[in-house]
């Protein structure tokens, strides 16, 4: 027990112990530069970190003042366009033209087809839109104008059958179409010019719409008594007083109005004084799209980065621009709202109506009160989809609305530079710290390179590894004791002695195996390379085929030796051919004999057919190779039984198969019967149907069978 405490507490001393020189020198030098670098990298990734969230909170916030610019002059520049509309002589002269002729044309009865076509409208296309926004049942009578002149001129103009055109109307004489065909165009072309939906002319007793471009189902109504008369546009023109400042144009903030459908919209209005006295008011119908183009860039979020967005909230703490995630990804982010639950199925539903989180995404109470405060602010918090986010907030000063700008980045976006640059920072410092440690391991290498070079090399000749690599190509640096280096040069001389003697005896190796392969069977020569000198094995079933070639004595006692030469090595070789097609083992060649047998190495069941069907592809190769001239003939036997097949000889292996399967074999091959094929009996029974055999002539023995053929195409699996 105290030895093996003893023991214990020696380790760490053995192992400081085994630590060399040089790998002591080259940890201090790569512990200083360590210790370095950490300082180094701490001081660096704190001022970092600082630099670039200062760098990211001043792109926040300078990014929402731009685009809450950008904002505040849309809107200024919408109510300086109303104001420049309604100052117009042109407008106050159309007003009271198209208010005069409105009123004639309400003193007429409309036709029942244009009561008819109004009322199936509202009924049938009007009710039905409205029902689907809503999800409620939606009443068409509430929506039907009452007035005269609105029939007429919504069936004219509103209801999808009518017959008249918006630009030349055919009406039925009344001074009104005159006046629409006369300035409808002028009046439409400010709409496109400024990128508003709607552009209405009011006269001011009943607030009537006497004139639209869009036409929607709130022309011709009155704003005080028709179905419109709870509406933003409505509210919007009551709140002027009696007598309204001149030039001044108001704004009311974005409602679903019923007359575009539900739609969000904003509506901007000013009134239109002619010779010192009220002649109505201009207004103008603007929908979400118009500033969401403008905190979106048009659907180009560069400025904002890969997370970044820029809306305008209201104090009702719903949003006023669309949300960058659903003009991205609509379904995805709708599926995301609906499973943070802070929006109501109606809003969903609205959202997927209109194409618009205006007025149906909520943001965070909190949010919007700071966001509506008057000195711009920063804050980290979680958005409206429940994301960490850093938010820049500015109130947007535009008289009679209620806005803010929000620009939202995601906090791991904004972590993210600096991420990067810890992370390049520890790369930076894991190559330099690889770099000093090479150049360390090689400046204290250089000092101890001399022991090293002596002490690997007596490690080779001891444990033998890399002796094949011969003398070392590293030399003994200059200056080295002169004992150092004639120690190198003595065991350069051994190890060189050495590895020739290997590589030798290799090469010996090899080219045994090589012959090994060529004259044995790929199974006996790879026994013979594991170590297998006189390896005898018994096998009960087999069969032996031997063909014994005719005609090539007479051949070369002709003169013509070349020719039977090259007839034999040419049987020989698609002999094997053969034999391996048919899954036989050449065993030997002796003089004129060739003896084949099958089942000896693998273990077939046909065997016997294999052999058959062999001997016949020889008798067929045989005829080939004596061609006309009948230069050579062969004479088989085949028999079938137990034979005794292994490798012997000692030093000179070889691979043979004797036994009285093989003698009787060899004895039926030497039979008188060019090109005949001589089969025993165990042979003959179990040949199957599709080979021919025939007794043997008179005067044979008796029990010898003749193989003549094949009785029909089908032959063993190969």
């Amino acid at each position: 027990m105290r030895e093996n405490l003893a023991r214990i507490a020696s380790w760490p001393r053995r192992i400081v112990r085994d630590i060399s020189v040089a790998t002591r020198l080259s940890l201090v030098i790569v512990l200083v530069a360590l210790i370095s670098l950490a300082i180094t990298s701490i001081v660096g990734l704190q001022r970092g970190g600082q630099i670039a969230d200062t760098v990211l909170q001043a792109r926040v916030t300078s990014l929402g003042a731009t685009r809450a610019d950008e904002v505040e002059r849309y809107v200024g520049s919408l109510q300086r366009a109303a104001v420049g509309q309604a100052i117009s002589p042109s407008t106050a002269q159309a007003i009271n033209d198209f208010t005069d002729a409105y009123k004639e044309l309400n003193s007429s009865q409309p036709s029942a087809a244009d009561e008819t076509a109004v009322n199936a409208f509202y009924a049938d296309v009007i009710a039905p839109e409205l029902a689907d926004v809503r999800g409620r049942p939606v009443i068409a009578t509430g929506l039907v104008p009452d007035a005269d002149a609105a029939i007429s001129l919504q069936a004219a103009y509103v209801v999808p059958s009518g017959e008249g055109d918006l630009v030349a109307g055919t009406g039925d004489g009344n001074d009104w179409f005159g006046l629409h065909r006369e300035l409808h165009e002028p009046f439409d072309e400010f709409t496109i010019q400024t990128g508003v939906d709607d552009l209405y002319l009011i006269e001011p007793a009943a607030n009537t719409i006497v004139y639209s471009t869009a036409k929607d189902i709130d022309f011709g109504t009155s704003l005080l008594t028709g179905p419109q008369s709870g509406s933003a546009l409505a509210v919007l023109i009551q709140s002027f007083d009696s007598s309204p400042e001149p030039g001044v144009a108001k704004v009311r903030d974005f409602t679903s109005y019923a007359a575009a459908g539900d739609e969000p919209s904003l509506f901007v209005a000013a009134p239109v004084y002619a010779d010192g006295s009220l002649a109505g008011f201009v207004a103008m119908r603007i929908g979400p799209q118009r500033i969401s183009s403008i905190t979106t860039n048009n659907g180009s979020w560069t400025a904002e980065g890969q997370s970044g967005e820029t809306y305008v909230v209201a104090d009702d703490n719903l949003m006023r621009t669309d949300a960058r995630p659903f003009l991205e990804d609509e379904s995805a982010y709708l599926t995301t709202a609906s499973d943070l639950g802070n929006v109501t199925e109606s809003q969903l539903r609205a959202m997927r109506t209109f194409g618009t989180t205006v007025l149906f995404q909520p943001i965070n109470d909190n949010d919007v009160d700071a966001a509506l405060e008057l000195e711009p602010s920063l804050a980290e918090t979680t958005s409206y989809l429940g994301v960490e986010v850093l938010q820049a907030r500015r109130a947007l000063a535009i008289d009679g609305l209620d806005w803010a700008m929000i620009t939202d980045i995601e906090l791991q976006e904004i972590e993210q530079p600096v991420v990067d640059f810890a992370r390049n920072l520890l790369i930076t410092i894991a190559l330099f710290l690889v770099t000093i440690t090479f150049i360390a391991a090689r400046w204290s290498d250089r000092l101890m390179r001399t022991l090293r070079i002596v002490s690997s090399r007596l490690r080779a000749i001891r444990s033998g590894a890399g002796i094949e690599a011969g003398a070392s190509s590293a030399a003994v640096p200059d200056g080295a004791p002169i004992e150092f280096v004639e120690l190198a040069a003595d065991i350069d001389t051994m190890l060189e002695t050495l590895a020739s003697r290997n590589a030798d005896a290799a090469e010996r190796a090899a080219e045994r195996r090589r012959l090994l392969r060529r004259i044995l069977p790929p199974q006996a020569a790879q026994r013979a390379e594991a170590g297998d000198r006189n390896v005898v094995d018994q096998v009960a079933h087999a069969t032996v085929a031997v063909i014994v070639i005719s005609g090539l004595g007479p051949l070369m006692r002709s003169g013509d030796s070349e020719t039977a030469r090259a007839l034999l090595d040419q049987f020989v070789e698609e002999a094997d051919a053969l034999a391996r097609q048919r899954g036989l083992e050449r065993i030997r060649l002796t003089g004129d004999a060739y003896y084949a047998a099958c089942g000896t190495v693998r273990p077939h069941i046909d065997h016997v057919a294999r052999a058959a069907s062999f001997v016949l592809d020889v008798q067929d190769l045989v005829r080939d190779l004596g061609d006309e001239r009948e230069l050579i003939s062969m004479t088989a036997g085949i028999d079938s039984g137990p034979v005794t097949v292994g490798l012997t000889g000692g030093a000179d292996l070889a691979f043979d198969a004797w036994g009285p399967t093989v003698r009787h074999a060899a004895d039926l091959a030497r039979m008188d019967g060019p090109n005949a094929i001589f089969a025993t009996p165990a042979v003959q029974a179990q040949l199957p149907a599709s080979f021919l055999t025939e007794p043997q002539p008179e005067g044979k023995m008796s029990n010898i069978v003749v193989i003549s053929g094949r009785a029909h195409e089908g032959e063993p699996a190969r």
